[in-house]
């Protein structure tokens, strides 16, 4: 695979998950999120969004987003899917789950056959993309707020969708990272509480 690199030893699982980080690239947020997939039982693989493994400080957004729109932006999942494709060979189950930018990107692999399922925290850029229909269920948590829109403008049009689950909680993009300045404690439960609920359902 070119675009996705394993993270952590293979299983004898079945199931595996593609996370696609936020424009940080790969830190100890994600690195949880590795953990947390590993307890129940995927094998996680990751997207490299700089291809240069890179680990941006959080006061470097601005430069940290340049480099992502750079690279591919939101076209990125097109790679994804090609790599999704491969898995398929070994595992009987893919996600993907991804986080702001992330996120995003993983709503617009919703519509690929061999995606068994997506989980977004804060893609606030789906927005853009409200044209899209899963053809998997999906888990989307959203902030109450939100910097550059109003995140209940666009809930009506998700909730028409079949497959899409929609959560709003009380808290800022970021609220489930514990190592940013927004993390919200209660929500970022409730969070992993839905994600936990969800993983179970489609199992």
């Amino acid at each position: 695979m070119r675009f996705i690199k394993m993270i952590g030893q293979r299983s004898e699982t079945k199931q595996a998950v593609v996370i696609i980080p936020e424009i940080y690239g790969m830190n100890q947020y994600i690195y949880d999120w590795v953990d947390f997939f590993r307890e129940r039982n995927f094998d996680s693989f990751c997207v490299d969004l700089s291809q240069k493994e890179r680990v941006y400080q959080y006061t470097h957004n601005c430069e940290a987003y340049q480099a992502f729109i750079d690279k591919n932006g939101f076209m990125t999942y097109q790679e994804i899917e090609i790599d999704m494709l491969e898995l398929r060979k070994d595992y009987n189950k893919v996600i993907v789950f991804g986080s702001s930018v992330g996120a995003t990107v993983a709503w617009r692999l919703t519509e690929n056959p061999n995606c068994d399922g997506m989980i977004g925290f804060y893609g606030s850029r789906i927005r853009d993309y409200l044209d899209v229909s899963p053809v998997c269920p999906c888990l989307l948590i959203f902030p109450e707020q939100e910097t550059s829109f109003e995140v209940r403008s666009i809930i009506p049009r998700l909730n028409q969708k079949d497959k899409v689950d929609v959560h709003v909680l009380a808290g800022c993009h970021g609220f489930a990272d514990r190592y940013g300045d927004y993390y919200c404690e209660q929500s970022a439960n409730r969070g992993l509480d839905m994600v936990n609920y969800f993983l179970r359902k489609i199992d």
